[in-house]
């Protein structure tokens, strides 16, 4: 029975045909060359047993996929070139076969540790503290996924948060098996892995991590190291065996999204089927041929198989240029080792199934849903989305605003001074308006420009990359920058956009300084070398003539429309026109008072209280400033008041006349009666009714105007489209800041419903009730409690029983 485990593979690795060269040419010479890759291989195989413990859907990551790996190694390569390579060569091939996926393997210890991350207070040992912070920057990473969390618990759906729970663990092990693959070779294999007194532990841990990057970094290793006497190994050429062969088994870690796409619409497809579709037999290989073999049963597996076959294509494309260097060289060597391989996959034999009839069950064609990039940006651009042209301003500031935050964030980590500052230029230029924006953020490099600025509907703020650089810089701030569409916006005033950039990477490093000219949003990026010598982004809109929002407007005018779309700026920002120039900055907003929306609305009246309270919650997320309008009798709060009637007489016809005020929803209004004269010299009996105060709003997000109001007519509120309902008028002025958030429509212009407006919704009502609890007596707050608690708002119901 001690031996047991042994036959598990030992029997198998006998059979492959490199471990079968390798131990000929090791004979009885160096028995140690083999026991050490009878160990090792044994090490291996019993470890990734424990794969399926956290990662049951890769199944194919345990045993079984080594050796096919290993075989795949074999018919990719011909006997005879197998037979030519040296000994530590064959002994690396064996080795990596069964160590480049050791990484999903992880040590109970540390999945243990990342699942504190879900503890209400985690505690974790120091030697954990390292792997937990590697999971938590991973975590933070993904916002939407928490929200999905906390959302399942709270409404009592703990196993759906788990099964994301137990995702978020697989995912962040597939993402980091590479690197922890070094670290087990390390820490269990170091100084171990030696051919005669040569120790190759570090190559043989590059060429395990190495299956993971760049094909072309492989080229980095050593082409010649010299092992021993007269025994070379060529370390790329064993990374481009293990890349194809590893590929070549189709990974699950690497399973099309357009599968898994189809697996949330009805008559999803089992995965057991697409297993079998990419198992290994289904391939014929060898160095001359690569070709698949399926009869699909549903057009989303042809379709995954035919991606996949698209990510080996481009594999195949890089491994053989990496390939041809190196044959070269080992052919300047003097070395009979020549390796090639197809450069495509054949598909002809990829095909649908048939039934008892002999007609195909579907009909194959590669068509999904596209869109047409014109009327997409007709779409984006038109009245639909951005309406008013004064928006490509906004989106420009919140872009800046964002980029100098998280710079903020990152210089204040590497321990360097830093003052954010952003200035708005308008100017004219020649004949040609220019509007201008200068920030000193993060700055842009070519890969943000290729993955987000020219994407449509790729927001660097959405991306993990940036959780990434906001949870390493401990980062304390919400994005406004979140659709991805904002720079289509400067196409409705400008034919042309130039931006100058330079991207910051660490505290003294940054990227060579682009320049980038964009004329028309179907134009080809012009890119250039850049001037800027610091890190930031200036962009540079000259405007139309035909269709420039601010053409008519005289510069004070231009500063006060800036100044409206920033009411509360995090820093200072500085507006600059042609003779003029303002500053705004975080002080800014505590001079923006209720009175500015006062209108003859709420001019005086003997039965309405008009009472001011502070918004100064920036722990709650929400500052600024209310007035209420409560409606009283005697000095205490009442619904409604019939004013005494007064009866008249007119040439000998009574009249009565009488007034009445009542309080509704967001408004308290007046009914009264009058007599009047006519034309013809008649007294007429006329009623009017009139609001007398009505509640009015100015709200920003995150220091940007949202321009709409929480107040909505009905025959203007647009379909989920938000509305306070409060039992009383106020006028509100106030900036969402801090962690709380709303979320918006794509054009930044309307609050929708959503958990996030709900929580805002009955925070605000907390904090204005509470407001006015402390600011009259016990006995008046009683009696006009009496009054709220008639509101039909079930949130504000809420709000209320939570005031003290």
């Amino acid at each position: 029975m001690a031996n047991d485990y042994k036959d598990e593979f030992l029997l198998r690795l006998q059979k492959s045909e490199i471990y079968a060269t390798l131990k000929a040419k090791c004979k009885d010479k160096e028995p140690e060359v083999i026991a050490l890759v009878d160990n090792a291989v044994s090490y291996a195989f019993q470890r990734t047993k424990t794969i399926i413990k956290h990662m049951g859907e890769f199944t194919l990551h345990d045993g079984d996929h080594l050796f096919r790996v290993l075989n795949l190694m074999e018919k990719l390569l011909p006997a005879q070139t197998i037979r030519n390579f040296s000994t530590p060569e064959l002994m690396l091939l064996v080795l990596c076969a069964f160590f480049h996926d050791i990484g999903m393997a992880p040590d109970e210890r540390q999945v243990l540790a990342w699942r504190r991350i879900w503890d209400s207070e985690p505690e974790i040992d120091e030697e954990d503290r390292n792997s937990y912070n590697d999971f938590y920057r991973f975590y933070s990473a993904r916002p939407e996924q928490r929200e999905i969390i906390e959302r399942n618990i709270n409404r009592g759906k703990v196993a759906n948060a788990d099964t994301i729970k137990a995702y978020l663990i697989t995912e962040f092990i597939r993402q980091t098996h590479a690197d922890r693959a070094r670290e087990i070779i390390e820490k269990d294999w170091n100084g171990k892995i030696v051919y005669r007194d040569t120790d190759l532990t570090v190559e043989f841990a590059q060429i395990c991590y190495g299956h993971n990057e760049d094909a072309l970094n492989l080229l980095d290793l050593e082409k010649n190291y010299l092992c021993a006497e007269n025994a070379f190994a060529c370390l790329p050429l064993i990374g481009v065996i293990l890349r194809l062969a590893d590929i070549l088994d189709f990974d699950a870690k690497r399973t099309p999204s357009i599968l898994y796409s189809h697996l949330y619409v009805r008559d999803p497809i089992s995965l057991k089927e697409w297993n079998k579709h990419r198992a290994v037999e289904a391939w014929e290989i060898s160095s001359e041929l690569i070709q698949f073999n399926a009869k699909c049963t549903h057009p989303a597996i042809e379709a995954s198989i035919h991606q996949f076959c698209d990510i080996i294509d481009h594999e195949l494309s890089m491994c053989n240029n990496v390939a041809s260097s190196l044959n070269e060289f080992n052919k300047s060597k003097n070395r009979d080792i020549a390796v090639k391989f197809p450069f495509k996959v054949n598909r002809d034999k990829i095909t649908t199934k048939k039934n008892i009839h002999n007609q195909p069950l579907y009909l194959y064609r590669d068509t999904q849903f596209n869109l047409s990039k014109r009327q997409v940006i007709d779409l984006l651009m038109g009245t639909k989305l951005y309406g008013n042209p004064e928006v490509a301003l906004r989106e420009l500031l919140q872009n800046s605003i964002d980029a100098c935050l998280l710079r903020q964030a990152q210089e204040r980590k590497w321990g360097n001074p830093y003052n954010p500052e952003i200035y708005v230029k308008y100017y004219l230029e020649g004949t040609d308006n220019v509007l201008e924006i200068i920030d000193n953020g993060t700055g842009m490099d070519q890969h943000i420009i290729d993955n987000y600025y020219s994407r449509v509907g790729s927001s660097f703020y959405k991306s993990t990359e940036f959780f990434n650089l906001k949870s390493e810089s401990n980062a304390d701030f919400t994005p406004t920058s979140r659709f991805g569409i904002g720079i289509l916006s400067c196409f409705m005033v400008a034919d042309t956009l130039i931006v100058d950039t330079k991207r910051v990477y660490a505290k003294h490093k940054s990227s060579d300084a682009l320049n980038i000219t964009v004329e028309g949003q179907e134009s080809i990026f012009w890119i250039r070398d850049g001037r800027r010598e610091l890190p930031g982004t200036t962009t540079k809109l000259v405007l139309r003539k035909a269709r420039n929002p601010w053409q008519n407007m005289t510069e004070e005018v231009f500063i006060k429309s800036v100044e409206n779309v920033i009411p509360n700026p995090p820093f200072r920002i500085n507006i600059h026109t042609t003779s003029h120039q303002q500053v705004r900055d975080e002080n800014s907003f505590k001079s923006v008072k209720t009175t500015s929306l006062k209108d003859y609305s709420w001019d005086y009246n003997e039965n309405i209280k008009i009472i001011e309270i502070p918004l100064d919650g920036k722990e709650d997320g929400i500052i600024g400033s209310a007035s209420i309008a409560i409606l009283e009798r005697h000095g205490m709060p009442v619904e409604n008041i019939d004013l005494t009637s007064i009866d008249i007489t007119v040439e000998n016809e009574n009249y009565t006349l009488e007034k009445k005020l009542w309080v509704s929803t967001n408004s308290i209004t007046q009914e009264s009666n009058s007599i009047t004269i006519n034309d013809d010299g008649g007294i007429k009996k006329d009623s009017s009714t009139r609001e007398l105060t009505i509640s009015k709003s100015r709200i920003s997000l995150h220091g940007i105007e949202v321009p709409s109001s929480l107040f909505p007519e009905s025959w203007r509120r647009t379909a989920n489209q938000v509305k306070i309902s409060f039992p009383f008028p106020m006028i509100l002025i106030v900036d969402v800041c801090g962690k709380r958030d709303l979320d918006l429509n794509s054009p930044r212009t309307e609050i929708i419903i959503s958990e996030k407006w709900f929580n805002f919704e009955e925070q605000l009502a907390v904090v204005i009730c509470s407001g006015l609890s402390k600011l009259v007596t016990k006995e008046y707050w009683t009696a006009l409690k009496k009054i709220f608690e008639r509101s039909t708002n079930e949130v504000f119901l809420n709000a209320l029983k939570k005031v003290k």
